[in-house]
């Protein structure tokens, strides 16, 4: 198939949007200082140790099985803390997905990453110095499993324990396998000591399916005794929503057990009363009390925990934390952390239910920001809609936060259901501001899960604003998708505010107004189904489009489209006189957010206008910029190119319309630069055979102008 790709070719400009980390402006909920803001919440987090500086200090790496995105924490030896530093993120590879696990396999001090792929393991070695820098050495991990060797085999929903089982010194692997229909564990040997006298190898062997001679019924979170029938290659899933953490809480030597489950809201901690030589776990000895009977560990759906000095004394505290994507929308008491005050066996001390949490905004799960002036003070607050949050007292609730800008800048937490939103039992709430009665206030349009359209009447008095529900099923407005994102928006330019819809496919559907200021009239289906041709949609998945209209100085004259989407990015475009064709793309940013709700506004009130982006993961995020970057599409040439097969897993040709000196460069979506060259005719033959599976940003300049476009790689 020969793709022509008009609507994905860009001009590329350089906004200069930057995350430092340090919140720009102060954030206060509940009495609470949120120097962490800019992390965007933790939905499903995973934490590992790591240098991240290589100052000898051991740092904070949080992986989040939600969307498959990362965070990286420097610790402050001086505040004894965790201070969020997002520059490290750029170091980690994009292709980690549903667990992140660092350890170092091969002793020189670096932390390595393992991550799941395709029921095994993808290894990745750290090579960095300055900074982490990590290489690939594993496609899928290998164990020999007696009869033959095949894939050490893993779920993604599960959370494995990688360790040194058996004391000699290098790495073990211990998994949920299939033995039959028994969900046991498969104990999986390294012999890199035994083979090299090292441990810098990964050469494993399938010891037992059944270590501890324990297994954990697919109908139970409890532990039984079981009988090894042998080796068997592994058949298919068996057992998906599982976690293994292996600790010596007795202070013998050897290896306990702990198993979370994605049926209970609790772990089993079993005793293994063997030695390193040979587990036995006695399921006699097995307890929902864990870590402790004061303070055991309880919270929503398959916990995993996770061994981290925390406050560097030298002693393994205990983090746990939820690890199930189904239910994303926990927003408070996920990520517990015990302190553990004692160097042999360990002693654990309830000391958070909210690490980390207790300093940032996690609100739940799919967050949208919008700003206005909603109590009449002059400046812009800002009003924040989340899909899912989950009460203290349980249940689910759509609804609408409110931070108010005070006098010095800063932002206060005063309310959590504008509008008493969370009693209509709407889900997925993204709200759009305009006044469309033409009384001077802002009045909101609601989209939500199911595509509908509500509007919320601003009756406000005095400049407070007060949000009712005043006309569901608004306007009758069909057409369309699910997610429903609405924006009010003089598109057409003739003073009167339009409607543009996006939605879970990711295109943006245009409704024209045809009444007045005062009295807005919409059709019931979209005037352009696809305006602009807009389509977000990445090939693998859905595209959450989220459009923000930006009508003002802060990219130069013109009126633009900020779309947001679920591919880690924001699209640019300018909205052209004509509404009927394709609109030009004027820059594609990526970030490492997913499913991303923009807003442009001058937060700090410096002028300079921020990009501040709603998450999947329940936050919000801050990009900010050191001037204006003027944007001006009309310097642009016609230098359109074609790129075929796209997707493609070895080779993609790029065909011009004409010969010329053109430098290609390749970028990954964090930003990194893959590959460069310099080309002259019309066509190149770009060979992607190395590139690791996913998406890729291909730009290509010429001396007044450069274009991208996406590629992705299959295979």
């Amino acid at each position: 198939m020969f793709i022509v790709l008009p609507t994905m070719l860009s001009a590329q400009f350089n906004l200069g949007f930057r995350e430092s980390g340090e919140s720009l402006v102060t954030f206060e909920k509940d009495g609470t200082d949120l120097r962490l803001l800019g992390v965007g919440g933790f939905n499903a987090p995973q934490f590992s140790e790591i240098d991240l500086d290589d100052d000898g200090v051991m740092d904070l790496f949080v992986f989040d099985r939600y969307q498959d995105t990362w965070r990286t924490f420097l610790y402050n030896s001086t505040s004894s803390r965790y201070d969020y530093a997002p520059h490290y993120e750029q170091f980690f590879p994009r292709e980690m997905q549903d667990f992140a696990i660092l350890k170092d396999y091969n002793c020189d001090g670096k932390k390595d990453l393992f991550t799941f792929y395709q029921a095994s393991f993808r290894v990745f070695k750290n090579v960095g110095s300055d900074s982490p820098e990590f290489i690939q050495v594993i496609d899928k991990l290998q164990s020999d499993y007696g009869s033959v060797t095949t894939n050490a085999f893993v779920l993604g929903g599960d959370v494995p324990a990688i360790v040194d089982e058996d004391a000699d010194g290098d790495l073990d692997i211990l998994t949920f396998g299939s033995v039959n229909s028994e969900n046991t564990i498969e104990f999986h040997r390294n012999l890199s000591m035994e083979l090299y006298g090292t441990c810098d190898s990964l050469e494993f062997e399938v010891v037992t399916q059944c270590w501890g001679n324990v297994e954990e019924p697919s109908n139970s979170s409890t532990l039984q005794v079981t009988s090894c029938k042998g080796i068997i290659p592994p058949k298919g899933l068996r057992h998906p929503g599982s976690s293994i953490l292996l600790v010596d809480s007795d202070g013998d030597g050897d290896q306990d057990l702990v198993v979370g489950d994605i049926q209970t809201n609790s772990v089993v901690h079993a005793i293994n009363v063997g030695d390193v030589n040979s587990a036995s776990i006695d399921v006699n000895q097995q307890t929902n009390d864990f870590p402790n009977a004061t303070d055991p560990i309880e919270m929503p759906f398959l916990v995993s925990g996770y061994e981290i000095d925390t406050d560097h004394d030298g002693n393994l505290d205990l983090i746990m934390s939820v690890n199930n994507t189904i239910d994303s929308s926990t927003n408070h008491g996920h990520t517990w952390l015990y302190n553990n005050n004692s160097s042999t066996a360990p002693d654990y001390v309830l000391e958070t239910k909210e690490f980390l949490l207790e300093e940032m905004l996690d609100l739940g799960a799919m967050t949208a920001p919008v700003s206005m002036d909603y109590n009449g003070d002059g400046d812009q607050d800002l009003l924040i809609a989340v899909d899912y949050s989950r009460n203290p007292n349980g249940g689910l609730k759509s609804r609408i936060h409110y931070f108010e800008q005070q006098n010095d800048g800063s932002f206060l937490y005063e309310d959590g259901d504008i509008g008493g939103l969370s009693a209509f039992g709407f889900e997925a709430v993204v709200p759009g501001l305009g006044d469309i009665d033409g009384d001077g206030d802002l009045d909101m349009l609601i989209g939500t899960l199911d595509g509908t359209l509500h509007l919320l009447r601003n009756n406000s008095v005095g400049g407070q604003s007060n949000f009712t529900l005043a006309i569901p099923q608004y306007m009758s407005i069909t057409s369309i998708g699910s997610n429903a994102t609405p924006e009010f928006a003089d598109i057409n330019d003739d003073g009167i505010l339009d409607l543009v819809v996006g939605d879970r496919t990711g295109t943006v559907a245009y409704f024209e107004n045809g009444g007045t200021t005062s009295s807005a009239s919409f059709p019931s289906v979209p005037t352009i189904a696809n305006l602009g041709g807009i389509d977000v949609n990445p090939i693998c998945c859905d595209g959450f489009s989220t459009p923000r209209f930006v009508r003002n100085d802060a990219f130069g004259e013109g009126r633009y489209l900020f779309v947001g989407s679920n591919e880690l990015s924001v699209e640019i475009f300018e909205i052209p006189t004509d509404l009927s064709g394709e609109f030009t793309r004027l820059d594609s940013l990526f970030f490492n957010v997913s499913k991303i709700s923009p807003l442009v506004m001058d937060i700090d009130s410096d002028g300079i206008y921020e990009l501040l982006l709603g998450t999947g993961e329940g936050g919000l995020k801050i990009f900010s910029r050191e001037k204006n970057y003027v944007v001006d599409a009309e310097e642009l040439e016609d230098d359109k190119f074609r790129l075929f097969p796209n997707p493609s897993g070895t080779q993609i040709q790029i065909d011009f319309q004409s010969s010329a000196v053109r430098e290609l460069m390749v970028f990954d979506v964090q930003g990194r630069l893959i590959e460069q060259k310099v080309i002259t005719s019309a066509s190149h033959n770009l060979t992607v055979a190395t590139y690791s599976v996913g998406l890729y940003v291909l730009k290509v300049i010429t001396n007044s102008e450069s274009r991208t476009a996406r590629i992705v790689v299959q295979r």
